[in-house]
This record gives structure tokens, sequence and C-alpha cells, in this order.
């Protein structure tokens, strides 16, 4: 399971690196989205492909209020991210999104830090294909992050909305809008939402916890 960077259970993989507290080394401003020099940085991370919703994340930035201040960087490279950046010059927002492609494990645990904001709108696709608990989710939340997700397969497992993170529908990109403009406008709101999903992480999801949990399993297996 650790070979499978994206999907399945990430309590299997989280990556140890990303284990490294954010939140008192590394506190983050209070902007809120008012500032044209101080914009909110949103930031993705995954392979551009059709299960991973990003079409309609940009769809659902497209849709912010013209007031917000924002700029949207993705990591990651994928068969669909030529695509997508049409669909971005085609929304008129090309001009505030910065497409990474491949990034080395170092520097996307120093672009988590460095945003204030983790989204990702994970769908479920035609053919069936679809993501269990994608790891970089798990980061996130252990960098202090605020989350705004869909609500499919294992995220939920993650994130509470309102509790730890925002969930939406999936391919519901108006409220994948609204979740956004919240997160944006009310730092206070990401700070809470933050410190709650790295608590949910170190307790549930760090590799500690994995190694218990696969010890515990592999014990009752024995000895049925």
């Amino acid at each position: 399971m650790a070979g499978r960077p994206e999907g399945g259970d990430a309590r299997h993989a989280p990556h140890p690196e990303a284990c490294d507290c954010a939140g008192a080394a590394n506190p983050r401003p209070p902007r809120d989205g008012s500032d044209p020099e101080n914009p909110v940085t949103i930031i993705s991370v995954g392979r551009a492909v059709p299960k991973k919703g990003y079409d309609i994340l940009l769809e659902a930035l497209a849709r912010l209020p013209g007031d917000l201040h924002w700029r949207f960087v993705h990591a990651g490279d994928g068969g669909e991210r030529a695509k997508l950046q049409k669909l971005a010059d085609e929304l008129g927002i090309a001009q505030k999104i910065t497409w990474l492609g491949a990034v080395d494990q170092k520097d996307v645990l120093a672009a988590y830090r460095r945003a204030d904001i983790f989204a990702l709108a994970c769908r479920i696709t035609p053919d069936g294909d679809r993501d269990g608990l994608p790891n970089v989710l798990v980061e996130a939340a252990s960098q202090q992050l605020a989350c705004v997700a869909t609500d499919i397969s294992g995220i939920p497992e993650l994130f509470e909305t309102e509790e730890n993170g925002l969930l939406v529908p999936s391919e519901d990109a108006a409220a994948f809008s609204r979740a956004l403009e919240r997160a944006i406008r009310d730092p206070a709101l990401r700070h809470r939402l933050g410190a709650a999903a790295e608590a949910k992480v170190r307790g549930s999801f760090d590799h500690h916890t994995s190694i218990a949990q696969l010890k515990a399993l592999f014990t009752t297996g024995a000895r049925r």
C-alpha cells in the first residue's frame, strides 16, 4: 500500500516527513482575501486525471466573488493537465494559477506550509474509478492546512465537515465555491479546522498508529 501515492487507505501510507508540525513553528498570516498584494493561497496536489475532479475545482474557483484575492497552485502531472490549463484560460482565471508539474516530496511539503487552504474535488467517474482516502489529504491535514474536499469514498473517515474540514457533494461546483469562499474570508475558521485536522491525523492516521493497527490485525488473524 505504501506504493500507492494517491489512493487507498492513507492510514497505512502517510509520508513520514509530513508528520513534522507546521503550526507553532510556522504560523500562517491571517490572510482574508481582501489584500491584492497578499492573496490567499489554495493548493492541490494530485495527478490531472478525471477522478480528481480538477475541472470542478477550476469551475468553483471561477465562481468566487471578484472582490476576493487568491491564487491557486497545482502540483502534479497527468494526462489532462493541458486540458485543464485550457479550461482555466476559458474561465478567465489562468493568470491566478501556477502549474508546478511533478514535484519532489520535500518541495510539496514546503508548498503545504506556504499555503492557506488545501482543495481536492474528488469524484466517482462513470466507469467507477475513484480514490479511497487520498494520502495528500492526510499530508495536508498534518500541516494544519484547512481542507475543502468532497464527501465521497474514504474522505469522511478523516474529515467531519465543520469540525476539522469542509466537505461538499461531488460534482457541485457551486457548493465547492461557497466552501472555498468561507475558508478564504475567515482565517480563524481555517486555523480551527487545520488544528483539529492535524489532531485527527496524529491520533488516528500517523505511521506509529498505523503500525499498531497492522500489528493488532495480524495478531488477530494469526489467532484465528
